[in-house]
């Protein structure tokens, strides 16, 4: 596509070109702006206690630098997000917003980039450099809004980095494919591709369907050569090797991790789920508002992959700009939705072959090429009212969303932490907390340990041990072989008949059936249970949700 536009007659027969408009009008750019600082301020505002996985983050992070390794070894990920962390933690200390205003920096990060990367789309669609201009904002403004960005660039995980990594390198690995650079910058670019390769290795597994997907890519050009030839392409696969050399030393634990620890937690899902849940996702969550913004993003994705901007003439001669979609993709953003639906297709199709869940968290690797496609989809609408239009849904949908996300919690041990120390007061010399399944300990004992600055007696079922972390270790058959009775036997020492006894508890969790209600009998046996002081589980409003029961000491 060049930078000019063919113009039609009445009859649609082509009669001219004439020169595209240029520059961005001031409400668009403003739009875009507005969009900007709001998903800034948006990553640093919510206020939600820790859930389960952001708890073991920072927990394991917390450790000594030599013993995060082997910790990791029981929880299921590879470790530089967790050393850096730790470096984090103790420049300021381990406060809810302190521990996600880092992954909040790494999201600000991706702005620019997401600028960078919309800037070269436009320019190799032979846009005008008013349109490269608009193209740019247009990128930055979606990695910045579309509420997926926002919902891990504030949460206490490696999904903000990576999304940060994944631009990173797909401004590198775009250099080498079209041959950008020469001489020493070439060999430092390819340097850079092959640490930022690495670095998402280290960081999320997911990354491995990522880079295959773009190795597949890479010989695919060695076998059909570009224009500009085959030395970028193997610079670029030089990269990927050499960037996959330098995460061997993880890989023993990498095998010890697929061997015992897996996904336990969750259900195996078809790939076609996969594409459907990561899109609605993307929007927000699965609730009307986000599916209707989800509706609006595919489409932008579809003009970005088949709109033709063209120009009709009008009954008085003047010429009118349009969009038409035709048959045949452009070559717009042809590699950039390759890869993302290839990583998920690659990625869905092993997980269902080797049994693993399936969480759109990991769609991470692919989230800013999503942002790129659905910006390149709007830079083509022609008309600046039709462009500011379809902008204001997009916008007012993600503020909506984001809306949700930051005055929501994200889990409800907050609410069952005040009722517990409400009831136990201040202190807790005389509580057992009781946690079934021991997914809930982590988020709960941070809980009542934010409100009292006090240790708390949590005790995790089946295993009553350290309430702040998992153990995925041969989790399912662990669970499979626990019974509630052998749990209150091992724990009477702990779980006495003087002692006020509060169960937190969710059931249905996969791997536990109904052992997590099962405990209610056990314990009614030496206790009584008190109806006055509980909270119900409410999947509804939060996204981690857990229930409380309290059982008095029998007078």
């Amino acid at each position: 596509m060049t930078g000019d536009v063919i113009t039609t007659d009445e009859a649609g027969a082509p009669d001219r070109t004439v020169p595209e408009r240029t520059g961005p009008r001031r409400l668009v750019v403003g739009l875009c702006w507005i969009a900007i600082v709001v998903g800034v301020i948006a990553r640093f505002a919510p206020r939600s206690d820790l859930w389960l996985d952001e708890a073991l983050s920072v927990n394991i992070s917390k450790l000594p630098l030599g013993d995060i390794g082997e910790a990791l070894r029981h929880d299921g990920h590879p470790p530089l997000y967790y050393y850096l962390l730790h470096g984090w933690m103790e420049i300021g200390g381990q406060s809810d917003w302190w521990v996600r205003a880092l992954s909040g920096l790494f999201g600000v990060a991706s702005i620019p980039l997401g600028y960078i990367a919309g800037a070269r789309i436009a320019r190799r669609s032979g846009d005008d450099p008013g349109r490269v201009q608009l193209a740019a904002l247009l990128a930055a403004a979606m990695v910045a809004v579309i509420p997926y960005g926002v919902r891990y660039g504030s949460e206490t995980r490696m999904y903000s980095l990576l999304i940060t990594l994944v631009l990173a390198g797909y401004l590198l690995i775009d250099d080498l494919f079209r041959n950008r650079r020469s001489g020493r910058a070439e060999w430092l670019t390819a340097a850079g591709a092959a640490l930022v390769t690495a670095v998402l290795l280290w960081t999320q597994y997911w990354s491995m369907w990522l880079l295959a997907t773009v190795g597949l890519i890479a010989l695919w050009r060695l076998w059909r050569p570009p224009p500009t030839g085959r030395r970028g392409v193997w610079f670029a696969i030089g990269s990927l090797v050499a960037g996959g050399i330098l995460f061997l030393p993880w890989v023993p634990a990498l095998l010890y991790q697929s061997a015992h620890t897996g996904t336990p937690w969750g259900d195996v899902i078809r790939p076609t789920t996969v594409l459907l849940v990561t899109i609605i996702e993307f929007a927000g969550r699965p609730v009307a508002e986000p599916q209707l913004l989800s509706y609006v993003l595919v489409m932008m994705v579809v003009f970005g992959v088949f709109g033709v901007v063209v120009n009709r003439r009008r009954g008085d001669g003047s010429a009118a700009e349009a969009v038409q979609i035709e048959p045949g993709t452009t070559p717009r953003i042809r590699y950039e939705l390759t890869v993302l639906v290839g990583t998920l297709a690659v990625g869905s199709v092993a997980g269902f072959a080797t049994s693993a869940t399936y969480q759109s968290r990991y769609a991470s690797v692919v989230f800013p090429l999503f942002c790129l496609c659905v910006a390149a989809g709007l830079s083509v609408l022609r008309g600046v009212r039709t462009l500011a239009a379809v902008l204001v849904v997009v916008l007012v949908g993600s503020f909506v969303t984001i809306g949700m996300e930051v005055t929501s919690d994200r889990t409800q041990a907050g609410v069952v932490a005040d009722k517990i120390v409400a009831d136990a007061g201040d202190d807790p010399a005389d509580a057992v907390v009781v946690t079934c399944p021991d997914q809930l300990s982590p988020a709960t004992d941070r809980a009542l340990r934010e409100r009292t600055g006090d240790d708390w007696e949590v005790i995790p079922f089946p295993t009553g041990g350290t309430p702040e972390r998992v153990d995925w270790v041969d989790y399912e058959e662990r669970n499979e072989a626990a019974t509630d009775e052998s749990f209150i036997a091992e724990q009477a020492e702990r779980i006495g008949p003087d002692t006020t006894v509060y169960l937190v508890f969710t059931p249905g969790y996969n791997t536990f059936g109904s052992k997590c209600e099962g405990l209610d009998a056990a314990l009614t046996a030496t206790h009584v249970r008190d109806p006055a002081v509980q909270a119900e589980p409410d999947g509804e409003t939060y996204f981690e949700n857990m229930g409380l029961w309290v059982y008095r000491p029998r007078t």
